[in-house]
């Protein structure tokens, strides 16, 4: 079939149809998440790290288990669609709980906590943004000990959202490195990690290692069915694992035993390419993938062929492209990425397209790309379009949802990529989420607030 690159202007237009249904060297990481509180797991990719200016402000641009049948009987009936929040976000991006659009989503991932690589035990990474920054409405008087930041303000859009879903994500690229997460091959720490999580739940609300993290999501899924089977809930908590789409990084997941624990996988199916590379290449491209060997397809197969049920798997869509600089197209050499948007090498998707580029969509391998022609800047990232496109895939497969890193960086209205999938997958996921936690060390959260 010959390949239908479609040019538009810097402002594509939404009309998909969809005809058919070497990785990055990043290396084969681990990223833990606790939500609503559910626990994943990631192999994280490079993007997925809180940058070292996260303060500074962004650089402008010229914009131009088992369920319950009835709770599986929810899920059946919407997708899921999954995205991040990072606590660095509410600095230089200025990106607020408040400021999360909630009728397009059923979960938010809130990144990023640390693990103890020796014990396994669970901790914050920011106790300001976490726990102490006091948003508007809330009291400097109030008595007892209670929660405010970030978790708050997530708490309360629960409350509010009784469908919204908050899991707190553990590791991503910046606290994955350095042996990490070497405690998953011991079973002491395991269960460390695994009571602290328990406690996480109450407090907040919201190869050999291959084996090791199947066994942590077995040990994990029974310990949170305890913790719901002691507080009459009857709703289980979720627990989901953030993987890579490499070949090399997926060959060593148990998945079978992984799958029977796990809720969701979250397919990070991005940074196929980047400055690893000595070419500009595609770097979310639903097929295709004949220069990196990597494709968003191929890993869907793969892991359903390895036992991972379909109806489990969001596809992961970037909200940023990759740079190439002084390059003369897809697969040509580039010299440079550039300083991008608040970290080099990457434009926040609500800058792009820049001013002066035009757009190509590739409706075979789904993919698009825009490109400058006078200063030959090249940025791989999706399109509306695109998006709407790997949504009917998603829905064509029988696939779980979609999941996006990071909510800070989408358009808002007809732009929103996050929007754009939603609208194309229908009805959303709307099992409740839990609100209920009377063992938390903070009083408001032990009293919902007082709302309920």
């Amino acid at each position: 079939m010959s390949s239908r690159l479609l040019k538009t202007s810097s402002t594509p237009s939404h009309t998909p149809q969809l005809d058919r249904p070497p990785i990055m060297g990043f290396k084969h990481t681990l990223l833990l998440c606790i939500a609503c509180f559910a626990v994943v797991a990631v192999n994280a990719t490079a993007v997925m790290r809180r940058p070292d200016n996260y303060k500074d402000s962004p650089t402008t641009t010229n914009p131009n288990t088992t369920l319950e049948a009835r709770d599986l009987e929810e899920r059946h009936k919407g997708k899921a669609s999954v995205a991040y929040f990072t606590n660095w976000g509410i600095y230089g991006a200025n990106f607020q709980p408040q400021d999360i659009v909630t009728d397009s989503l059923s979960h938010i991932l809130y990144s990023f906590a640390d693990v103890d690589p020796w014990s396994g035990a669970i901790r914050l990474t920011d106790s300001w943004a976490d726990e102490e920054k006091h948003y508007d409405g809330d009291s400097w008087t109030e008595s007892g000990t209670n929660l405010y930041g970030c978790l708050k303000q997530l708490y309360l859009i629960k409350l509010a959202n009784r469908k919204i879903k908050v899991l707190l994500s553990i590791g991503g690229w910046t606290y994955s490195q350095a042996g990490h997460f070497a405690f998953v091959t011991s079973e002491s720490s395991r269960a460390t990690f695994v009571s602290t999580a328990v406690t996480l739940i109450e407090d907040y609300a919201n190869a050999a290692e291959g084996q090791g993290f199947a066994d942590l999501f077995t040990e994990l899924r029974t310990a949170f069915d305890n913790l719901a089977n002691s507080k009459g809930d009857k709703t289980p908590y979720q627990l989901s694992a953030a993987v890579a789409a490499g070949p090399n990084n997926y060959a060593n997941l148990v998945v079978p035993q992984m799958n029977a624990a796990l809720t969701y996988w979250n397919l990070m199916s991005y940074d196929y390419s980047g400055d690893w590379l000595d070419y500009s290449d595609n770097q979310a491209n639903l097929y295709g993938g004949a220069r990196t060997g990597v494709s968003t397809d191929a890993a869907v197969q793969h892991f359903i062929s390895a036992g991972a049920d379909a109806w489990k798997i969001n596809m992961g869509i970037p909200l940023y492209g990759r740079i190439f600089e002084n390059t003369d197209g897809l697969g040509a050499s580039y010299s440079g990425i550039g300083s991008g948007t608040l970290e080099s090498g990457i434009y926040s998707y609500n800058v792009l397209p820049l001013g002066g580029a035009q757009v190509f969509e590739n409706t075979d391998d789904v993919s698009s790309y825009s490109y400058d022609w006078s200063c030959r800047e090249l940025v791989s990232y999706d399109t509306p379009n695109i998006v709407a496109l790997k949504a009917k895939y998603i829905n064509d497969c029988g696939l779980a949802g979609s999941m996006f890193w990071e909510l800070s960086t989408d358009k808002v209205g007809s732009e929103s990529l996050v929007g754009t999938a939603a609208g194309v997958l229908g009805a959303l996921d709307k099992t409740k989420n839990h609100i209920n936690y009377p063992n938390s060390k903070w009083d408001n959260i032990r009293s919902n607030m007082g709302q309920w």
